[in-house]
């Protein structure tokens, strides 16, 4: 993988991050990558799927504008989420098995374990219980269940990220294969997508969908696929963006 993005960036062609996982996560990541040989370090770091900072934690403007919209838009949510979530959350712990809870002023999150449904079952009694709060939308990915404003999230967040650096759809592709992914790959925000063929089937029927595409192989010989298909179309462009 550190390969083929190294490939990528002497073609021009400039990647991002976009993860729900915390900034200071994926910098460890990327600082490993980095030690590994890793030379062409991404464009963007998106996080907590809400924010964007660039790998040394700068902020563009139009970022640092984001960022503040979204903080306090996060700020002023999720108390409501958490009014209606936390006397329940002891009967939810046994019966769900969480293991971590994460109740934070701009974030709420479960790790709940990945025995059989129970995670896709606790996503759908949040949801229900959740009803009475505006535009809450319940994410998943594996384990994690998290709630957002129906106004953040990973396609949101690449859609500012997008108009910040004046990309069009038709520059971008997107890859990914959790539930937590479809707002990017839905074909609303760019018009290349596609997912590893181990996705999410809800993954994989969305991005069918959308008319993207669909590896023969999993995991990141799935995604070394989608970018040896994007490198050939990119062949007669100066530069992109992944």
């Amino acid at each position: 993988m550190i390969a083929a993005l190294n490939a990528l960036g002497r073609r021009g062609i400039t990647w991002c991050t976009n993860s729900g996982r915390n900034f200071e996560d994926q910098a460890e990541i990327l600082r490993r990558a980095v030690a590994d040989g890793l030379q062409a370090v991404p464009d963007a770091v998106m996080f907590n799927e809400a924010y964007i900072r660039s790998f040394d934690g700068d902020e563009l403007p139009a970022w640092r504008a984001w960022n503040a919209a979204a903080r306090q838009s996060l700020r002023e949510f999720q108390p409501r989420v958490q009014a209606v979530l936390r006397r329940r959350l002891d009967q939810w712990g046994s019966a769900y098995r969480i293991l971590r809870a994460v109740l934070e002023e701009d974030a709420t999150a479960f790790l709940v374990s990945n025995e059989g449904d129970l995670a896709a079952r606790f996503a759908a009694e949040l949801s229900a219980a959740l009803v009475s709060v505006p535009g809450a939308v319940v994410l998943r990915n594996g384990g994690w269940v998290a709630v957002l404003p129906s106004h953040l999230g990973k396609g949101w967040v690449l859609a500012a990220y997008m108009r910040s650096r004046s990309l069009e759809p038709d520059e971008v592709l997107a890859i990914g294969d959790q539930l937590n992914d479809i707002s990017m790959l839905n074909g609303r925000v760019t018009d290349a997508i596609g997912c590893p063929s181990d996705a999410a089937a809800e993954v994989k029927s969305v991005v069918m969908r959308a008319g993207g595409i669909v590896a023969a192989r999993p995991g990141y010989l799935g995604t070394l696929e989608l970018l040896e298909r994007f490198c050939g179309i990119g062949t007669s462009r100066s530069g992109g963006h992944l």
